[in-house]
């Protein structure tokens, strides 16, 4: 195996570091996905100018989607777990479908975008070594970089909300 200067082989430590921190964000953005589609439909009843912000929020959450996905497979394909396995293991809490009010929706958003945020740079401290190898460090990179940049559209709507009913 020839191996570049700057590379880093993929131990099996490596691989397991790697594919726990990509197996818990591929669970967390379905925790989170589910939530941003529970939520959508209380949001845009209210507000005809949430389509654009949703529209682009989707996008955004299928952009992480692929790259935790494709770092699974590129780390070991045949990765095998299980989505209710997944979902135990998710740092997120669990749905609640009686909120109505607009403002805790999109808090509650935020709230778990920042609690993902901290996920990856607990991470990227403690295991930059072993994310180090196989493009993972420069893939969480730009996770992180998609969820900073949703929580910033999620506090330009909460503001939107708040001052503008």
């Amino acid at each position: 195996m020839n191996l570049k200067e700057t590379d880093i082989a993929l131990t099996d430590s490596s691989e397991k570091i790697n594919l726990k921190i990509f197996h818990q964000l591929l669970t967390d953005k379905l925790v989170l996905y589910a939530k941003a589609k529970e939520a959508a439909p209380k949001l845009l009843s209210k507000d005809d100018g949430g389509h654009c912000f949703f529209k682009q929020y989707f996008s955004l959450l299928n952009d992480v989607l692929t790259i935790v996905n494709g770092q699974i497979r590129k780390i070991n394909f045949n990765y095998q777990g299980s989505l209710t396995q997944g979902l135990k293991s998710s740092i997120l809490n669990v749905f609640d479908s009686s909120i109505n009010r607009s403002e805790c929706l999109i808090r509650g958003l935020l709230r778990d975008h920042n609690m993902i945020i901290k996920f990856i740079r607990k991470n990227l401290k403690h295991n930059s070594f072993h994310l180090n190898s196989n493009d993972s460090l420069d893939a969480i990179a730009e996770i992180l970089q998609l969820h900073i940049e949703m929580t910033w559209m999620l506090r330009d709507q909460l503001i939107k909300i708040i001052y503008f009913k």
